[in-house]
């Protein structure tokens, strides 16, 4: 086999070798992909690798056309939007794997360089480990490996040659990379992706149409981890007090909105009665101020960096949207009674 890997036309092997180099980039972001996608990565890179070692021709632009409208059509059903980072992030993988089914002429290899080089930079978007970036570091001398070994003369020069020039590149850099990293101002983007803590799900809301309530059920991502202090409550009381939609407009159920400020309003009038439960709430960003707890909690949870208030309908809101992981602690009273006496 190696000795046929080093008779192989210069063409199949430089693909062979950029082959390679885009598996090492897909590889570390298998675990973000939905599993169709990662399949289809591997299916798609074997078969070109296939195509390259056996000297046959690549697919028609209808077929790799045809594939790509179903794979963005399965980016839709799987993440529900094509925008924001986990739907871009497949996309990218899709173009950058069946764009190496048209790899015909020099043109072909340049776009997907580039698409290499961002798809690298994707793997930073989930992990910024030192092993996320190791492995990306030889990704990306892999890839100024091929750049360079696109731009060597007619000939079969030795990839060798390619990694040195290469690694000499990427060795003069490191002073410049240093001093900008440790000397540019740290500049708010110009641009951005839309977050994906709230793309396409179809979680709670502050409002709901009539009859829609089981779609509430089409996301099984989590939403919040308790941990008890001691022996948890029984599963009858084991509710969590979020938004009380308690207005119907039309077909909608909406939260009752007071015209008063929080400070102004009709308290809860909240009386507890029994021994309490205490525990920790792990909350996952919900893009909204609610602060979910077990009915029902007279004393404020133990949440930091935020102002809480209680509402008349015993729900408790901070004075911002949850737009990040939040862990608090609280303590509730399952036999409650509130309102007037």
């Amino acid at each position: 086999m190696f000795e046929r890997l080093t008779h192989l036309p210069r063409d199949a092997r430089d693909t062979l070798f950029l082959l390679v180099v885009i598996g090492c980039v897909v590889a570390p972001q298998i675990r973000n992909l939905p599993l169709w996608c990662s399949l289809l990565a591997v299916a798609v890179l074997i078969g070109r690798g296939w195509l390259a070692w056996t000297a046959r021709s690549l697919p028609s632009r209808w077929w790799v056309f045809a594939l790509l409208m179903l794979t963005i059509g399965a980016t839709l059903m799987t993440h529900r939007t094509l925008l924001g980072r986990d739907a871009g992030v497949t996309l990218i993988v899709v173009l950058l794997t069946l764009k190496t089914l048209e790899l015909r002429a020099q043109r072909d290899a340049f776009v997907i360089f580039f698409l290499s080089f961002f798809t690298m930079l994707t793997n930073f978007f989930f992990s910024q480990s030192l092993v996320t970036a190791a492995a990306m570091l030889l990704a990306l001398l892999g890839l100024l490996t091929a750049l360079v070994n696109s731009h060597m003369p007619v000939g079969k020069p030795p990839l060798r040659e390619s990694a040195r020039t290469a690694a000499t590149m990427a060795l003069l850099g490191t002073p410049i990379m240093v001093v900008l990293f440790l000397l540019f101002p740290r500049l708010a983007p110009l641009w951005g992706i839309p977050g994906d803590g709230m793309t396409g799900r179809s979680g709670l809301s502050s409002s709901m149409q009539v009859g829609a309530i089981a779609s509430l059920a089409l996301d099984d991502s989590i939403a919040l981890r308790i941990r008890f202090d001691a022996d948890p409550p029984r599963q009858s009381e084991l509710y969590f007090r979020g938004p009380v939609l308690s207005t119907l407009e039309g077909r909608e159920w909406r939260v009752l909105r007071s015209g008063f400020p929080r400070a102004l309003q009709d308290p809860a009038r909240l009386r507890v009665e029994g021994p309490g439960v205490s525990y920790q709430v792990t909350l996952e960003p919900n893009n909204q101020p609610w602060i979910f707890v077990l009915d029902a909690a007279e004393a404020k949870p133990a949440v930091s960096g935020m102002d809480l208030s209680m509402s008349p309908q015993l729900q408790w809101l901070a004075d911002k949207p949850v737009s990040a992981l939040l862990r608090y602690t609280a303590q509730s009273f399952p036999r409650f009674q509130y309102g007037p006496q």
